[in-house]
């Protein structure tokens, strides 16, 4: 693998689960949230952390199955752009939904990690971008949706702003 490629798909392995840069991880952030806490949506962005949860493994499901069209079906509910509405906020679900994330992402990311350079310029199924141009992408995702989960009033991460 290219240093550099090796170098950002690190940093995007601390950004999903590790010392990030820029606050706490989204898995930490996600794992500290009990289904209660995760399916609360009345939040400034109106989605809730399982709705970002779902969206997140939904498109790190797409990069695998991008790079390798073998990979089964999407297994969790899913809406448009992954945003789906979640009919069962368990704690046996909030399980499935963290345990999936964390094999999906191990798996996009072994397979960004060994997939050949002439594979970042195939295009990408449904988008009609360069595979390179999804992962590029796709690096910087969790930072952003760590971000957002701890801006948008999740109760127990971050408290919504009066007025």
């Amino acid at each position: 693998m290219d240093k550099y490629l090796s170098l950002f798909a690190d940093m995007a392995d601390a950004e999903f689960s590790g010392d990030s840069f820029n606050g706490p991880s989204l898995m930490a952030s996600l794992e500290s949230l009990t289904p209660g806490m995760a399916i609360y949506d009345r939040t400034h962005e109106g989605y809730s952390a399982w709705e970002i949860a779902l969206h997140v493994a939904y498109y790190k499901h797409f990069i695998a199955k991008a790079l390798d069209p073998s990979i089964e079906a999407y297994p969790l509910p899913k809406g448009p752009s992954g945003f789906a509405v979640v009919t069962d906020a368990s704690p046996e679900a909030w399980r499935r939904v963290l345990d999936y994330l964390r094999e999906i992402h191990g798996r996009a990311m072994g397979l960004i990690r060994a997939a050949p350079w002439p594979k970042f310029e195939e295009e990408t199924p449904r988008w009609g971008v360069p595979i390179g141009k999804a992962v590029a992408w796709f690096f910087g995702h969790d930072a952003y949706h760590a971000a957002q989960l701890r801006s948008m009033g999740v109760p127990g991460l971050k408290e919504a702003k009066e007025g």
